[in-house]
């Protein structure tokens, strides 16, 4: 992780001093969401001499090695590498775990729908297990704004409002997955006390993220980086919000914090642009100049969401003291340059 990156989530106020002396979970933790967690949790023990242990869960060895080399010889670095869909086996005390773990790539929900649902139903579910066993003091969850369905008001989205999902649409396997998730974690607090939290995340990204998961975004870097024309498939006029990476990693741990067992909207006002602002943006950014925009005949077959998303109310976050820093043009010359 950069430097700069680690200024921005240091950036708005968190208390790490809660950390002295815990035993902290990341799952997924070589996914971009948990090698950011891993990374400013090793740096905030180092520097505050908070005496953390700090466990890594994530399926893969080679990887682990690849993403976070010099961390693997910490002390107060553990890897477990297990399936989150597995019981997980650690014998250890966990105070804090990170839920971050499932696949997050629409390319994955249009290829593999039953895999995709049953690995963050059954992940969250192990997760909320190990927390009941080790008596675990408070679980974080990450969600998406995709729970809030089909949303036709031009009102901004607020935490307590819900539309409708197509369920019998292959495509609602990640938003239906997730909200079975969210109430899961309800319904294991009720039963036995298990506090939680969590945030529902807008577009969200930065280094690290894939340019074939099937994202408009990620397709328009992509074609950026080769020099390639992007081509809208549509007039361009949906909006979306982007947040860096960074920002939001920072908002998580306001929410660890701060945070009441709930969830919370994650999402950068100020970076709503609609898709053909967003592709002009990108062309702009291309290495060799040569990327323009045009319009295709018929719609592309990746597996967009079959309905318009709603645009997210962050008032609640904010009220904690979220302050993301990062704008558009940054967000996305940084997530492109991370690839040359």
């Amino acid at each position: 992780m950069e430097r700069r990156d680690l200024d921005i989530i240091y950036g708005s106020s968190v208390n790490w001093q809660m950390y002295r002396n815990k035993s902290v979970m990341i799952t997924g933790a070589t996914g971009r969401l948990g090698r950011y967690i891993m990374e400013t949790l090793v740096d905030a023990d180092l520097r505050y001499n908070l005496n953390m242990c700090i466990i890594g869960l994530a399926r893969s060895e080679e990887k682990a090695a690849q993403v976070f080399e010099n961390l693997l010889d910490l002390p107060n670095v553990t890897f477990l590498y297990q399936n989150v869909n597995a019981s997980v086996e650690y014998d250890g005390s966990i105070d804090f775990i990170f839920h971050t773990a499932g696949p997050a790539a629409p390319v994955d929900f249009k290829k593999t729908p039953v895999e995709t649902l049953w690995a963050h139903v059954n992940g969250t579910y192990n997760m909320l297990e190990c927390a009941r066993i080790h008596k675990t003091e408070r679980v974080f969850y990450v969600s998406t704004v995709e729970v809030y369905g089909e949303w036709e008001d031009e009102k901004k989205i607020i935490e307590t409002d819900m539309g409708p999902l197509q369920n019998l649409n292959y495509r609602s396997c990640y938003p239906e997955a997730k909200r079975l998730c969210e109430t899961m974690l309800a319904s294991y607090k009720e039963e036995y006390g298990i506090d939680f939290c969590g945030v529902r995340l807008s577009h969200t990204l930065g280094p690290g993220i894939l340019l074939d998961d099937g994202r408009a975004f990620a397709e328009f870097i992509k074609c950026a980086l080769d020099g390639q024309d992007i081509i809208l498939h549509s007039d361009g006029g949906a909006m979306r919000t982007y947040t860096y990476v960074a920002d939001a990693v920072n908002a998580m741990f306001l929410v660890m914090e701060k945070g009441e067992s709930t969830f919370y909207n994650v999402a950068v006002d100020e970076n709503l642009i609609s898709i053909r602002d967003l592709a002009e943006l990108i062309a702009g950014l291309s290495p060799s100049g040569k990327t323009k925009v045009t319009f295709g005949e018929k719609a592309a077959l990746l597996p967009y969401l079959p309905f318009k998303l709603a645009i997210m109310d962050t008032n609640k976050i904010r009220n904690l003291g979220w302050k993301p820093k990062v704008k558009n043009k940054e967000l996305f010359q940084w997530t492109l340059h991370s690839f040359l």
